[in-house]
C-alpha cells in the first residue's frame, strides 16, 4: 500500500518546529576528498521535504566577525542567505549531529535545491527534492555561484585529462618586464596545473587580457609559470584536443 504523502511545508514546519531530522536519510563516509555525506535508505519524490540546514541563527556583523577569525575549514559551514531585507548567516561549524550540515555541494546536477521558509517569523533553511530520489542516491545542492575549493580542485582534474594536449603558445614567451624568471616555452611540453590565487599583476596567456586591479582565481602551470583563466584553459584544451583528435 503506497504510503500518503505529506504536503511538504506541512512536513517542513513539523520536523523543523520538533527541531529533528526525518527518516529515511543516513550518513556516509564517501572518500578523502568529498568526507561524509547524506544518501537516502528510503524513495523521495520531486518537491518531497528532506531536512533543515541546522545552526546558530546569526546577524551580518557577527557573520563578517566570525570570517574572521574561523579556519577555511569551519566557513564552509556558514550559510549566508537574505531574509526580509536583510543579510544573515546560519552558522552550522559546530558539530551537533544535525545531517543538513553535511550535505554535498553539486551545482551540475544536484538532487535538491534550498528554500527559505518563514516560521514563526523566523528563517529556516530547507532542502527539497528537486526531482524524484531513489533509495541509495546522496542528497546535494547547489551551494551557489562562488570559486568554493573543492570546484576548482575537481574542474584542475577535469582539465588535467586534456592539459597534455596543449601546445605551447606564442604568448608564452616571457615579458622582459615581469616574467624573467620564466622558462623558455619549449621546455614545457606538459603543463603541470595548480589551481591559485593569481598575482594582479599577471595576464592570462590565453586571452592575454588588461592587467587586473585585483588578486584573481586561476590555473598556474609549475613547470612554465603561465597563467590562464579557467575558462580560457578550458576552451583551450578542447580546442587542442579536437585538433589532436582530427
Amino acid at each position: 500500500m503506497r504510503r500518503r504523502r505529506i504536503p511538504p511545508r506541512e512536513d517542513a514546519v513539523c520536523h523543523v518546529s520538533a527541531g529533528r531530522d526525518k527518516l529515511g536519510l543516513d550518513i556516509h563516509y564517501i572518500n578523502a576528498f568529498k568526507g561524509r555525506g547524506i544518501f537516502t535508505t528510503v524513495p523521495f519524490q520531486k518537491g518531497d521535504f528532506l531536512l533543515e540546514y541546522r545552526g546558530k541563527l546569526i546577524p551580518k556583523e557577527e557573520c563578517e566577525r566570525r570570517h574572521r577569525v574561523y579556519h577555511d575549514s569551519l566557513k564552509v559551514f556558514m550559510f549566508e542567505f537574505k531574509f526580509d531585507g536583510k543579510l544573515w548567516c546560519v552558522d552550522a561549524s559546530q558539530e551537533d549531529g544535525s545531517l543538513g550540515r553535511l550535505v554535498n555541494d553539486n551545482h551540475i546536477s544536484p538532487s535538491a535545491k534550498m528554500k527559505i521558509l518563514n516560521i514563526n517569523g523566523k528563517p529556516h533553511l530547507c532542502l527539497f527534492a528537486s526531482r524524484d530520489i531513489s533509495p541509495g542516491e546522496e542528497i546535494d545542492y547547489n551551494y551557489g555561484d562562488s570559486d568554493w575549493p573543492w570546484r576548482c580542485k575537481a574542474e584542475t582534474s577535469q582539465i588535467e585529462k586534456t592539459v597534455s594536449c596543449l601546445k605551447p603558445q606564442p604568448n608564452c614567451i616571457p615579458n622582459n618586464d615581469l616574467d624573467l624568471k620564466h622558462p623558455e616555452p619549449e621546455r614545457c611540453h606538459s603543463h603541470r596545473l595548480v589551481c591559485t590565487t593569481i598575482s594582479s599583476l599577471d595576464k592570462c596567456i590565453q586571452c592575454v587580457g588588461p592587467v587586473s586591479s585585483l588578486k584573481w582565481l586561476g590555473y598556474k602551470c609549475k613547470v612554465c609559470l603561465g597563467v590562464w583563466h579557467k575558462s580560457c584553459l578550458a576552451k583551450l584544451a578542447n580546442q587542442n584536443c579536437h585538433q589532436s583528435t582530427q
